[in-house]
């Protein structure tokens, strides 16, 4: 299948994951992939992974992926992204990766300790146009008022398309989100960890610029009562791994 080539249950059906988090314009899905890897095993899967991706360059193996690194929370996971214009790419087979399998279940299987999948939808609308980043954050939200938290996030990102603010987030729609899974995510990008001290304006800046301070208290007090009441919302931080990140012709 196309998708045993875009993520490591993609490794487990042959690869990895996709082009950064792709920024161009439009409403495509990601496929997320987050492989637990055995303590002391990182040197070992990360031969594997390249093996099997000099493999599937060799056969012309045609998908994306990127791979990325938390730098808080639980360390010893490698998380997969790969970019899917509709559900019917999962019913494409991917030669290149079938080719390869034996590298998969030889050099990478046995390193590994979990492997779990999501999808989530970009949201091009609430979407800046993001490049040249090697670390982002992701904000993650669990609501109880979709109908609520979608008409203020929209007022709040017009705000920010309007005043043409240059560091807009990028947004996603988790597809069929599992229990205590977040409903919606914004990925902040930065060139690298130097960026990330840099005195950004934020939306709440933007904000108050557009409405005034009172305006915006107001606002956030909308945003958080569209929230859920357990587990509203958290943070995660991950750096880009180039070496383990493929796109054919690179």
């Amino acid at each position: 299948m196309k998708n045993t080539a875009k993520m490591l249950a993609a490794a487990i059906a042959a690869a990895c994951s996709v082009t950064a988090v792709a920024d161009d314009h439009d409403d495509h899905m990601i496929t997320m992939t987050e492989i637990g890897v055995t303590m002391g095993h990182s040197m070992e899967i990360r031969e594997g992974m390249k093996a099997y991706m000099a493999c599937y360059e060799e056969e012309g193996g045609e998908n994306a992926w990127s791979v990325w690194w938390p730098v808080d929370g639980r360390l010893n996971t490698m998380l997969m992204v790969s970019r899917m214009d509709m559900w019917a790419e999962m019913d494409q087979d991917d030669p290149a990766s079938e080719t390869c399998w034996s590298i998969v279940r030889e050099e990478i299987w046995p390193h590994m300790d979990s492997v779990e999948r999501s999808f989530a939808q970009k949201m091009p609308d609430w979407s800046g146009d993001a490049s040249g980043y090697s670390v982002v954050t992701l904000h993650n939200f669990r609501v109880s008022d979709g109908d609520a938290f979608r008409e203020v996030v929209g007022e709040m990102t017009g705000m920010m398309k309007d005043a043409e603010y240059e560091h807009m987030g990028t947004w996603y729609d988790m597809q069929g989100s599992a229990r205590w899974e977040a409903d919606y995510f914004v990925v902040d990008h930065y060139g690298d960890f130097a960026a990330m001290d840099d005195d950004r304006k934020g939306v709440n800046g933007v904000m108050i610029d557009a409405v005034g301070e009172e305006g915006a208290d107001e606002m956030w007090d909308r945003f958080g009562d569209a929230l859920a009441d357990m587990e509203p919302y958290w943070t995660r931080m991950l750096r880009r791994d180039d070496e383990l990140s493929y796109s054919p012709g690179d």
